[in-house]
């Protein structure tokens, strides 16, 4: 059994019961007639779902019931089911929630010639109505504002109408583009009460911060100085190494004279200018020697200018470093320097190339 949350004597009550039981027990048998003949969602799950949804009921299992007789509702429409949903709702205190579904089943009843749906709907929609709860949204003028409720949206139209809404707590929520979100949390009684809540003018959002990148001396003028640290530090590493490469030249250069000079003295090696084979391989030794000798100091000097040139770039002010790190070849003020190879037939070294 089913009873009307209806304020009215116990014999009135008893009589509207019955009145109801009559109404509620014809849906399992009513409602699926209209839905049939819109082939909609699945009737046997739809059916299964609604007889589930009646027995929580009977049980005042509200919480249960009322979603399996909404989706009832969903995959099979129909008028019994939707006023059983009804029902359900007004039983778990959502009263404009309930209202709603009666006005539905009211219209629908009206539309299919269901007197006695049509009076049971009306019923409760009168019993329903001096309780209901609204809340009145009252905004100021903010260009293309949207005010939702719960995250649902509230129709420009409906802003300063007191609208229909269940007790407790709901989350009110005003944004527009190019402005900040507005929220609040509004708290609203059981019964006829009402919430008049007022929507700022909404503030500019703030700008919106560039995004973080990796970015080079020259965009960057906070960047210049470390780039110039950078520099620094690779001009004294380079000019190191030059410094090592040198001397690793130098020695290798004293070998290979001392080398050549002992199979030229030798009498035995080189009698009367005119070496053997072991004084021309003494001598090629040599040459060998030299010719490493040669491209270490001269790939070694070429290191060491090629640091102190990054040490000096690195010494200019944060703008000039910045510029001179990254224009394009060939611009002024552009500092340019790579260090190649040079091997001839008789030796090899190294040379600096660039523009300063």
């Amino acid at each position: 059994m089913i009873f009307s949350r209806l304020h009215a004597p116990r014999a009135i009550r008893r009589a509207r019961l019955a009145v109801a039981s009559v109404v509620l027990a014809s849906a399992a048998l009513l409602a699926p007639a209209g839905a049939a003949a819109q082939g909609m969602g699945d009737p046997t799950l739809a059916q299964t779902l609604f007889e589930e949804g009646r027995r929580l009921m009977e049980a005042k299992s509200y919480a249960e019931a009322c979603p399996k007789l909404a989706e009832s509702q969903r995959l099979r429409p129909g008028t019994g089911t939707l006023l059983n949903l009804a029902l359900c709702n007004e039983a778990l205190g959502r009263t404009a929630t309930a209202w709603g579904q009666f006005k539905e089943a009211l219209f629908a009843s009206k539309k299919e010639g269901n007197a006695a749906r049509e009076a049971f709907a009306q019923e409760h929609i009168n019993a329903l109505e001096p309780r209901l709860s609204k809340i009145q949204l009252n905004a100021e003028g903010t260009p293309g504002l949207l005010v939702r409720i719960d995250g649902h949206d509230i129709p420009a139209a409906a802003l300063g109408t007191p609208i229909p809404i269940d007790p407790g707590a709901h989350e009110v929520e005003a944004t527009a583009s190019g402005y900040s979100v507005w929220s609040t949390t509004v708290q609203v009684g059981e019964s006829a009460d009402l919430k008049a809540i007022a929507v700022p003018k909404l503030q500019p959002a703030p700008p919106a911060k560039p995004a973080a990148g990796p970015q080079g001396p020259a965009t960057d003028g906070g960047s210049a100085g470390g780039g110039g640290e950078g520099l620094r530090t690779a001009g004294f590493v380079i000019g190191g190494a030059g410094a090592a490469v040198l001397g690793v030249g130098a020695v290798f250069g004293i070998l290979a004279a001392g080398q050549a000079g002992d199979a030229e003295k030798d009498a035995s090696l080189c009698p009367e200018k005119q070496c053997t084979p072991r004084g021309r391989a003494e001598i090629d030794a040599a040459e060998t020697k030299a010719l490493v000798s040669t491209i270490g100091i001269g790939v070694g000097v070429a290191a060491i200018g090629a640091g102190a040139i990054l040490v000096l770039t690195s010494g200019r002010s944060g703008s000039e470093g910045a510029s001179a790190a990254s224009a394009r070849p060939g611009a002024p003020g552009r500092v340019q320097a790579r260090v190649v190879p040079l091997i001839g037939p008789d030796g090899g070294g190294v040379g600096v190339l660039g523009a300063f």
